[in-house]
């Protein structure tokens, strides 16, 4: 019999979700049996010796420490968080869930089942643009403070603007726009949560006019990229980023932001497929549909 252990936080909307998956193996998946607990068991006495794998939502209050062990320690894991569709907790409350992955960032071959049926009417393809019909600045979505923390990637901005003003002429390296989260989870070295810090959006435009701007988009993890991939604009992503696997390279900005590579389509719909397999509505994770197609597809 294997064993999962499911950490759950004082939040209680968050909490209920691991307590429904927690639920829905000891129900439905054979071979299984999962223990939910709070996360104060891990900081007292660790991961238990016989635990096959963890589940936990989100880097914050003391799961990303939690992820991070289980990583280092080679254990499966299983982390749930914004879907790339539809996020958010309400209505059917969709969520990704990933397997030893902070998201899914490698392209599979799957039907375009789920696609079809749940996104494809609400999140459409828009034309592959080429150079003359994209904006004219590079924009830049850098990690938050939580992320930067939990992916030790604290010189992530200043890495890439030194990169990209060596390497770019001066009046291009002048359409560059960066855009933070208006509401940044703050942590401290330990990746302790401080709060969220309300980032200054004075002269900030909605996150589609900026895109309409864009030529380009560069970012760390944001889904700001998936957005972009729909709208046909190409996209330049670190590997904890969904679009990963259809990302362009730093040193494709070499030959300017008219490199004839970015008029090369990427395999949209395989991505938007791909990722369709690896989200579910809480009904999902509920009956055990969520932890079975998750070990089906996720390997």
């Amino acid at each position: 019999m294997k064993k999962i252990i499911a950490y759950k936080t004082d939040v209680e909307l968050t909490a209920n979700i691991i307590n429904d998956f927690s639920d829905s193996i000891n129900k439905y998946i054979k071979g299984w049996t999962s223990t939910c607990v709070h996360m104060d068991e891990f900081f007292k006495n660790g991961i238990p010796n016989d635990a096959n794998a963890i589940v936990t939502l989100g880097i914050l209050r003391g799961t990303g420490k939690l992820l991070k062990e289980a990583a280092r320690i080679e254990l499966d894991r299983y982390y749930i968080d914004h879907a790339y569709f539809e996020p958010g907790y309400n209505g059917k409350c969709w969520l990704r869930v990933s397997k030893n992955k902070h998201t899914i960032n490698y392209l599979k071959e799957v039907s375009g089942y789920r696609w079809d049926k749940f996104f494809s009417k609400k999140h459409s393809f828009h034309p592959w643009k080429n150079y003359s019909s994209r904006g004219k600045n590079i924009l830049i979505i850098p990690p938050t403070s939580a992320i930067a923390w939990y992916f030790n990637e604290n010189e992530w901005m200043k890495n890439i603007l030194s990169f990209l003003k060596e390497n770019l002429s001066t009046d291009l390296f002048k359409t560059i726009k960066i855009r933070t989260k208006p509401n940044e989870p703050i942590v401290d070295m330990t990746g302790k949560y401080l709060g969220l810090k309300q980032n200054s959006t004075e002269g900030q435009v909605p996150i589609e006019e900026d895109l309409e701007n864009a030529s380009i988009i560069i970012a760390y993890n944001s889904q700001v990229a998936l957005q972009a991939t729909l709208m046909g604009i190409p996209v330049i992503v670190n590997k904890h980023n969904s679009c990963f696997g259809i990302s362009f390279k730093l040193s494709d900005l070499l030959k300017g932001l008219n490199n004839p590579i970015f008029e090369i389509e990427p395999d949209r719909i395989k991505l938007v497929k791909w990722l369709s397999y690896c989200q579910f509505k809480l009904d999902e994770v509920k009956s055990g549909f969520a932890f079975k197609t998750i070990n089906n597809f996720q390997n």
